[in-house]
């Protein structure tokens, strides 16, 4: 189900799993070899959402993961107020003379949810403590039954490009799928988190 891109789709997927562990992996990831590949001092964060929060949401917390390996990140709402109106032509003109490099655009691409139900399960463990003869005979073997139960898993994934602030050129691409996030703020962190460390070990961010 769709309702809304990015922070709020991680909060859809929230419900599904509160107990599971956040995971996030990469894939598809692509960059450029051509001269436009250059490390980035300044980038611009642009989150595609139609709720102007969980934009917000977003953006922030993927300027202080940008930060964390040596990036000075802008989220595109300080420059960009107005979501609504996000063009080339908008972007451009809030990027001159700000000294921005690199531009970051991410969306949301699917929310995926998946049931898979585990059966019953019977088990005959053997047991050799009873006492005495016929004790041990009576003890001999305990069957432990186990329910079945269902096993519910949401996959956010999205979709990341990087352009060259300078030539409008894109330089590096990535979709990442984020695993049963526990909250909003712990979804958006796991996905940040993991692009800035594969931006700065493809060389473009400064690193730290």
């Amino acid at each position: 189900m769709r309702r809304s891109l990015l922070a709020l789709g991680i909060s859809l997927a929230c419900t599904a799993w509160i107990s599971c562990a956040t995971k996030t992996e990469l894939s598809g990831v692509w960059k450029t070899d051509s001269a436009q590949a250059r490390t980035m001092k300044k980038i611009l964060v642009i989150g595609i959402a139609e709720n102007d929060i969980n934009r917000r949401s977003f953006e922030d917390h993927f300027a202080v993961a940008l930060e964390e390996h040596g990036a000075d990140a802008v989220p595109s709402y300080h420059i960009l107020p107005n979501p609504d109106r996000l063009s080339k032509e908008s972007i451009e003109q809030a990027i001159h003379g700000r000294g921005i490099e690199g531009v970051v655009v991410t969306r949301l691409v699917q929310i995926d949810e998946r049931q898979e139900y585990v059966p019953p399960k019977t088990y005959v463990s053997p047991n050799y403590y009873g006492r005495g003869m016929y004790g041990y005979y009576g003890r001999s073997y305990e069957v432990t039954h186990t329910p079945g139960y269902t096993i519910n898993t949401t996959i956010v994934r999205l979709e990341t490009h990087v352009y060259d602030a300078s030539s409008a050129e894109l330089v590096w691409a990535a979709h990442s799928e984020t695993f049963n996030p526990k909250s909003i703020d712990d979804g958006v962190a796991s996905v940040t988190r993991k692009l800035s460390k594969r931006l700065a070990a493809d060389g473009f961010t400064p690193g730290k």
